[in-house]
Order: structure tokens, then sequence, then C-alpha cells
């Protein structure tokens, strides 16, 4: 496993690369956050987040009933995923970018999550994998751009909930994924859909990435805000 683990790493350290290297990343270190900007990826954001529970308990579908511990992970996982995308709109409320209307997904945003589902249902729990591998590990690489909109936007630790306090539960998660990986990969083809997961669901992000900065730079409209009811 240690060899498939530094095969995983080195597709999710090519993909981290390809986004560093994006539009999005260079301005967002080039210059100071646009509320509007911010707002725009913070809405992609919170609608796959929405997503991210639904489709890990959508595995389920294409487990082995007999392997209880990898369904058992399905099942808690999918539990605690619920619900973070309101950190999200506390956060938008919080600086006053809270739309009055969700507007619909970019395109790309609309792909990671249909993509995630097709994994969930065609290819199940293993190759999902791939996904939470990089996504309960991201905060090393995207400190930057977090301390950018930081700085930008005037923003405290209580205004950054899904970042800062997310931060910790996904280091608890990210034990728990190279755990369940430890058990349940036991094939080549389960390595093989497990990498490509990553490397897909990586690229997706990175796409929704640069959609948020060219949505900002067609100058739409700030969503006009309102405060959400709680």
């Amino acid at each position: 496993m240690e060899t498939f683990f530094k095969e995983l790493d080195a597709v999710v350290e090519e993909g981290w690369a390809q986004i560093k290297h994006g539009d999005f990343w260079n301005y967002s270190l080039s210059n100071p956050t646009p509320p509007a900007l911010y707002q725009q990826l913070m809405l992609q954001v919170y609608h796959y987040t929405r997503y991210n529970s639904v489709n890990e308990a959508a595995c389920a579908f294409s487990a082995d009933p007999g392997d209880t511990a990898l369904l058992r992970f399905v099942y808690k996982h999918a539990l605690e995923e619920l619900g973070h995308e309101r950190m999200v709109l506390r956060d938008l409320e919080s600086v006053g970018l809270l739309p009055r209307e969700m507007p619909a997904p970019l395109a790309p945003t609309q792909a990671l999550i249909a993509f995630l589902n097709d994994v969930a249902i065609r290819k199940g729990p293993i190759a999902r994998l791939g996904y939470s591998y990089w996504a309960e590990d991201v905060y090393e690489h995207i400190q930057p751009i977090l301390e950018s909109f930081r700085a930008a936007l005037g923003l405290k630790d209580e205004q950054m909930t899904f970042f800062v306090a997310h931060s910790a539960i996904d280091e608890k998660h990210s034990e728990e994924v190279r755990l369940a990986m430890q058990r349940a990969v036991r094939t080549d083809e389960d390595r093989r859909q497990i990498k490509e997961v990553a490397r897909v669901t990586l690229w997706l992000t990175g796409q929704l990435m640069e959609e948020a900065l060219r949505a900002y730079q067609v100058k739409e409209p700030l969503q006009e805000a309102y405060p959400i009811c709680t």
C-alpha cells in the first residue's frame, strides 16, 4: 500500500500543480480578492458540498453487502458530511454576500456533481475514495488562497467556518480514508479507479475555479444579498 499511496500522492500533486498554474490561482495571489469573485467561488463550493453526503451514501448501492467495514465507513462518513454546505451560507451571510435567490451552479460545478454521482452508482465506494483522499486533505494547498480571502475581505475565523472549523473535521476524515483504503483496496483495478477519480475530480475542481473567475471577469452582477433565516 505504501507504493500505491506514493503513486496516488503523485496524481494529487500533479492535479494541484495544474490548478496553481491556472488563471484563478494567479489572479487571487496577485490581486485583492473582489467580493463578487469570493461570492462566486463560495457559491460553487456550496453547490457541490450539498451533494457530498448524498453521493457518499449512494455508494452503498454498488458495495458488496458482505464488506461491512467499508459500508460502515460509507455510512459514517456520509452522515458526518451532512449539512456542511450550511457553513458556506453562514460564511457568506456574515459578510453580506448571501444571494437573495440561489443561482444555478456553473458548468464545471455541475460536471463535478454529475461525475461523483456516476462514480457512486456505477463504480461504488472504493473508486470514490479517490475523491475523498485529496478532498479531505486540501488545506496545505489552499492556505495561500484562504489568506488572500482573509486579507482582502477582512475575514475573521468565525466568518470562514467552512474552511477553518471544517479543517479539524477533515483531518480526522483523512486518516479514516487512508485506513479504509488499506482495508478495502485489493486489486489493480481498485487502484486504477481510485487514481482516475482523484485525477478527474481535481481537474474539475480546477475548472470550477477557472469558470468562477471568468464569470466574475465578464462582470456578472453581484448577487443581491439578504439575511439567511436561521
